[in-house]
């Protein structure tokens, strides 16, 4: 069961309910969530077990992806459902970690995530930080705060995602965040808003 594709356990259900990480209101039903199994290398090179949440239909894109990775033996520093940091966004992003599902909004606004379909990724969110610019005053906030030093994006450390662009691109998460023009999440993949609406 090293790379597998399995229903939400109830214990799971359990957690993620408990941690408020899901609610009623929530776009997409706890049904339509898989946990994605996998192996991958951390940055010492060790084989490692994560394991993320998605939405059913993006499973096995996920896992070839995650397959994919482990091939080029692209180094991800840990990566367990939100709900182990009772799905704050912020303490999972301060732990390096890489995750999927979590039904939140979008920083500073009221419209749901597409984490809150379980159609987008973080990978290494330190090496790939999160930069909310604010354009009148010339300044950005970082999360994590560990990632300014990665701010450089020429200068390509261990863990950053440039080299996997494509990796995730080729599997359908073409919509990746650092490209975007405000706010630059490099740590961000997902699927197009389009195909999230036909997919639920």
């Amino acid at each position: 069961m090293e790379f597998s594709i399995d229903p939400l356990s109830p214990t799971r259900i359990r957690a993620i309910k408990k941690c408020k990480e899901w609610s009623d209101d929530c776009p997409v039903p706890l049904a339509r969530l898989v946990k994605v199994s996998f192996i991958h290398l951390d940055f010492q090179g060790n084989e490692q077990i994560g394991r993320i949440i998605v939405l059913d239909a993006l499973g096995e894109s996920v896992m070839t992806i995650f397959k994919e990775l482990l091939q080029r033996k692209f180094p991800i520093e840990k990566a367990i459902p939100v709900d182990f940091f009772a799905g704050d966004d912020v303490a999972s992003m301060n732990a390096n970690n890489s995750s999927a599902f979590n039904c939140r909004r979008v920083m500073n606004t009221d419209r749901w995530s597409s984490h809150a379909y379980g159609a987008a990724i973080d990978i290494n969110p330190v090496q790939n930080p999160y930069v909310l610019i604010n354009e009148e005053t010339h300044t950005a906030r970082i999360y994590p705060i560990g990632g300014a030093h990665f701010l450089n994006r020429h200068l390509q450390e261990s863990g950053m995602v440039e080299p996997i662009v494509s990796v995730f691109a080729d599997h359908g998460f073409t919509d990746w965040g650092g490209a975007w023009r405000a706010p630059l999440d490099y740590h961000h993949f997902q699927v197009p808003w389009e195909k999230i609406h036909q997919l639920v």
